[in-house]
C-alpha cells in the first residue's frame, strides 16, 4: 500500500480556504491530502517520511456530503488509488439534524460507515483507516464567538442546538444538546470502526482541538483558513505516525 485517500465532507476539501474562491473547494489546502506547503498536510508529512508516497493521493470528499455518500466515494477513490497506505475519513457534521430524527438516524449513519469500511477493506485489506471525530466542542469557544458579531449571528436562533437565543443570550442547555448529539455520532462511528481491524479513531485528539476563533475560521464561520487547516494537520499527525510506523 502507498499513498493517502480522503473521504468525507468539506472539512477535507479546504473549502473557502482560498480567498479567491469563497464557498469553493481548495483541495491543495486539504489537511489530509493537500500539496500546499503552508498546510503541511498529512500527505506531505508522509512524503517526507516515505518518499515513495509522492504523487500517490486521491481526495473524493465533497462539500455537504453525508455518511451515505462514503461507500460511493470509497469506490471512486480506490479506482484512482487502488491500494492506499492510509485512508482518512471525516464525516458526522452534515448528518446531525439536531431534532427528534437524530436518535433514529444514528444507526443508519453507522450502517453507511460500515458499508464504506467494507468496500475499503475488501478491496485493499492492508490499508490503514483513520476515522476522525468533530474538531473541538461547542463549549470551548462560545465566549470567543460572543465577541465576534458575525460569528454570534451564525450561532443564534430558536433551535435546540443554537448557542445563543434571539435575545443574544447564551443557552447552556443547547450547548449540552449539541455536544451530546456530536458524541452520539462519534460513539457510533467508533463502535463500527472497532469491528474492522484496519480501522482506528483519533483517540480523542480531534474532540480536544481548541482555538476555532484564533485566526483559524473563514468568514462563513464554518470552514478553516490555511492556518486552521495546518493546525488540524498538526493535530492529526501524532495519531497517524504511530499507526503507519513513521516519525
Amino acid at each position: 500500500p502507498v499513498g493517502v485517500l480522503a473521504l468525507g465532507h468539506s472539512a477535507l476539501t479546504g473549502e473557502s480556504s482560498d480567498p479567491a474562491l469563497p464557498g469553493r473547494s481548495a483541495k491543495q489546502n486539504s489537511w489530509a491530502t493537500g500539496t500546499a506547503p503552508a498546510v503541511m498536510s498529512v500527505y506531505l508529512r508522509l512524503v517526507a517520511a516515505r518518499p515513495e508516497t509522492e504523487g500517490q493521493l486521491a481526495n473524493e470528499a465533497t462539500g455537504g456530503a453525508v455518511a451515505s455518500a462514503l461507500p460511493a466515494q470509497a469506490t471512486t477513490g480506490l479506482a484512482v488509488l487502488p491500494f492506499p497506505q492510509l485512508v482518512i475519513i471525516e464525516t458526522i457534521d452534515n448528518d446531525i439534524a439536531c431534532n427528534a430524527t437524530d436518535d433514529t438516524h444514528v444507526p443508519v449513519f453507522g450502517r453507511s460507515v460500515a458499508q464504506a469500511l467494507k468496500v475499503i477493506t475488501e478491496h485493499s485489506p492492508n490499508s490503514v483507516i483513520l476515522m476522525v471525530g468533530q474538531p473541538g466542542r461547542p463549549v470551548d469557544d462560545v465566549e470567543a464567538i460572543a465577541q465576534v458579531p458575525e460569528a454570534k449571528a451564525h450561532s443564534t436562533g430558536k433551535g435546540p442546538c443554537d448557542v445563543f437565543n434571539p435575545a443574544g443570550e447564551r443557552v447552556d442547555a443547547n450547548i449540552v444538546t449539541l455536544t451530546s448529539l456530536i458524541e452520539k455520532y462519534e460513539a457510533e462511528q467508533a463502535r463500527v470502526c472497532a469491528t474492522f481491524p484496519q480501522c482506528h479513531t483519533d483517540g480523542g485528539a480531534f474532540p480536544a482541538f481548541k482555538g476555532w476563533f484564533a485566526d483559524v475560521v473563514v468568514g462563513d464561520w464554518n470552514h478553516l483558513t490555511v492556518h486552521g487547516l495546518a493546525r488540524i494537520a498538526e493535530t492529526a499527525w501524532p495519531v497517524v505516525a504511530p499507526l503507519l510506523g513513521v516519525s
